[in-house]
């Protein structure tokens, strides 16, 4: 499995984790749960000027509930014409924007190093990864973690903003053997 896939499957772990969190806590399934997985990705394709692979930082995002009538009113777009509630929960999956890492970073994480410990070594910072992360620094605070990850966020949520042109059948096909996990 390559790094993205894992970051993806990770993101939807997260996500079944809190939907069973919440139906342990409450003794009924949420309106939605939400996942998200940072990660990161080597490309040949784009390489640095050794032509060594470059390091790529993304994450995903999985949401995964039942489009109910209450979300549906709260969430969907006016442009949607009709919708019908659905008997099974759907999921919705978006990916952040992806970034290049220097090189500093690269080498670090290369050698074992996760992300934020090294984002603390190269940059002389403390726990990172709890404030503005790699991409708050790397953007002198322009984007901050919680920006970062709001277009993923909106995105997966795609799915319960338009259920005019969005089907159950619509999810990506490596979460639909997932679904039959949740329905049993």
């Amino acid at each position: 499995m390559c790094m993205q896939q894992e970051t993806q499957v990770g993101a939807k772990h997260r996500e079944q984790a809190a939907h069973k969190a919440y139906k342990e806590k409450h003794g009924s399934f949420p309106d939605l749960a939400v996942g998200l997985e940072g990660g990161l990705e080597w490309s040949q394709t784009i390489q640095d000027e050794n032509g060594d692979d470059t390091l790529w930082c993304m994450a995903w995002m999985a949401v995964y509930g039942k489009r109910t009538c209450l979300l549906v009113d709260l969430m969907a777009s006016t442009d949607s014409k009709y919708y019908t509630a659905d008997k099974k929960p759907i999921f919705g999956l978006a990916k952040t924007a992806t970034f290049l890492l220097p090189s500093s970073l690269a080498k670090l994480v290369e050698d074992g190093m996760e992300l934020g410990h090294a984002d603390d070594k190269v940059f002389g910072r403390v726990n990172s990864k709890q404030g503005s992360g790699t991409v708050g620094v790397l953007t002198n605070g322009l984007i901050d973690r919680s920006a970062y990850y709001e277009h993923a966020l909106v995105l997966a949520l795609v799915p319960w903003v338009r259920p005019d042109v969005y089907s159950p059948n619509d999810a990506p096909s490596f979460l639909s053997g997932l679904m039959k996990c949740y329905l049993n």
